[in-house]
């Protein structure tokens, strides 16, 4: 009966048991079911965001390209101003600061008006010069008049100091188109007409005008129109009139067997290639005679003795030169050979008339045989030149029925440079002139012409050893440079006739000093 009761008590709880556990299972289901509609609902929320963001993304490409296409648009023209200048030839690197844009040496005075460029130059010298004779000429020495020691000249010594020698240039250039380079300069000193008193109280010079021309080159050739150094001068190197050889000296008539004048001319220069030059020029002539040639009456205003002006010349000196500059073993070598060709004439009586031709050579060369030392030798012989050589000799003599006879002369310049150290330059030379008599007799005792008896002024012979020495204090291309020259020269001259009893040469024993400033 226990065991019905107890059964019976567990009856219900057996029968309830089927119930809850269907009821717990139900509950669970439930569960699920919201849990798989939450899950259902975020994964479409992701997906919408997923949309959303794929849908930015679009935009923003979009976007992109746009932008993408607009930079392409704005930044070819660039491109093509690269590509077209690429084409063109490379500029040159911008310039330091010590050179121009053309790779000159800076001047602070340049200044540009246009497409031109202007440079001025020059230098200040303040010179000084002692003399053992009386010479007369100033820091620029008359070679052909030394007195002789038997005069009153001959015994005085002379001091001179001076700034005549000082010197003011301006350089125009311009290139007009890529193969044209045009150059002006204009050169002026100081040692113009002198006027009466000029050395009492104000020391007035006057300006003069030195060189004044215009250079136009184009490839392989120059054309050069102006005043400026003849082409018979000798060269450093090239046949140009910025590179002439004028010696290092003090002396402002530089070395009396110098060949040069400065006339007006036209010259032509070819280049073939980069070590040979040929030129040709025509000059403005002079029939020149010294004031010791004797000439007859009617040819005293034909000919200048150095006071006609308005000599009547028959046509213009025709002047060649070739050059050649080289470097041997890397040492630079030049040498040139030069020739002119002249004409002279005469008129006694209307309708009567006497022509004459005179010509000349030279052969002039500089070697470089160790660094920086330089050996020197020019020559020059001529018939009808004597204009060329410092004017120290006649070109002709003229007879008294009007004939002409060129006068025969001869120079030569032997020297020596040596620049140890770029500050310090030693140099000497040997300097000579030559020039033969020519006279006609024209009674007993009656001469014309030149170098006849009792011609004590008519020079036979001039010459002149010279040595000296240039030191730099100081040099910057753009401020300029200060430097002093001194020399030493003993200078002699031997005239055609001598009196007897007098002496037989003439000579001075001088000294120049200066201190210049270059501008930059």
């Amino acid at each position: 009966m226990k065991f019905i009761r107890v059964i019976g008590s567990l009856l219900p709880l057996a029968l309830l048991l089927p119930a809850l556990c269907l009821g717990q299972g139900a509950a669970e289901a439930d569960d699920i079911a919201k849990l798989r509609e939450q899950l259902a609902a975020q994964q479409k929320l992701i997906d919408q965001q997923r949309q959303a963001l794929e849908s930015a993304q679009r935009a923003i490409d979009a976007q992109q390209k746009l932008l993408d296409r607009l930079v392409a648009a704005r930044s070819a023209p660039a491109a093509a101003a690269t590509q077209a200048a690429a084409a063109l030839p490379a500029k040159p690197a911008t310039p330091a600061a010590d050179v121009d844009a053309k790779g000159r040496a800076f001047s602070p005075l340049a200044f540009h008006i246009g497409g031109a460029d202007f440079a001025p130059g020059g230098f200040m010298d303040f010179s000084t010069v002692w003399r053992s004779t009386n010479v007369g000429s100033g820091v620029a020495t008359s070679f052909g008049a030394v007195p002789f020691s038997n005069t009153a000249a001959g015994r005085m010594q002379e001091f001179r100091s001076s700034a005549t020698n000082s010197r003011v240039t301006l350089t125009i250039t311009e290139n007009p188109t890529k193969n044209l380079a045009v150059t002006g300069y204009l050169e002026v000193d100081f040692t113009g007409n002198q006027p009466a008193g000029m050395w009492v109280t104000s020391n007035s010079s006057t300006m003069r005008m030195r060189h004044f021309w215009v250079n136009v080159q184009r490839k392989k050739w120059e054309l050069l129109g102006g005043q400026t150094w003849s082409l018979m001068i000798p060269n450093r190197s090239g046949v140009n009139s910025s590179n002439v050889f004028l010696g290092f000296g003090e002396d402002a008539n530089y070395l009396p067997g110098l060949i040069w004048v400065r006339p007006g001319q036209f010259r032509i220069v070819y280049h073939p290639n980069k070590h040979w030059s040929i030129a040709t020029s025509i000059e403005n002539p002079e029939q020149y005679v010294t004031p010791s040639t004797t000439l007859p009456g009617f040819a005293t205003t034909q000919v200048d003795n150095g006071n006609v002006p308005s000599t009547p010349n028959a046509r213009p000196d025709i002047v060649a030169k070739i050059a050649y500059d080289t470097q041997v073993s890397g040492k630079a070598f030049h040498f040139e050979l030069a020739g002119f060709s002249r004409r002279f004439r005469t008129s006694p009586a209307p309708g009567e008339y006497f022509n004459a031709h005179g010509v000349g050579g030279s052969f002039n060369t500089s070697l470089e045989v160790a660094k920086n030392f330089r050996l020197i030798a020019n020559s020059f012989y001529s018939s009808g030149g004597g204009r060329y050589a410092v004017g120290l000799g006649p070109d002709l003599i003229v007879g008294p029925d009007g004939s002409i006879s060129p006068v025969h002369s001869a120079t030569g310049i032997a020297g020596v440079e040596y620049a140890p150290k770029p500050k310090s330059q030693f140099f000497g030379y040997y300097a000579g002139a030559y020039f033969q008599r020519n006279y006609t007799v024209v009674s007993p005792g009656n001469y014309l012409g030149f170098g006849f008896p009792g011609s004590s002024s008519a020079n036979r012979r001039i010459q002149e050893p010279t040595f000296g020495y240039a030191y730099t204090f100081w040099k910057d291309p753009k401020f300029g440079a200060l430097q002093m020259f001194t020399q030493y020269a003993y200078l002699t001259r031997a005239p055609w006739y001598v009196a007897p009893g007098t002496p037989d040469t003439a000579h001075a024993h001088m000294v120049f000093g200066s201190l210049r400033f270059t501008l930059p």
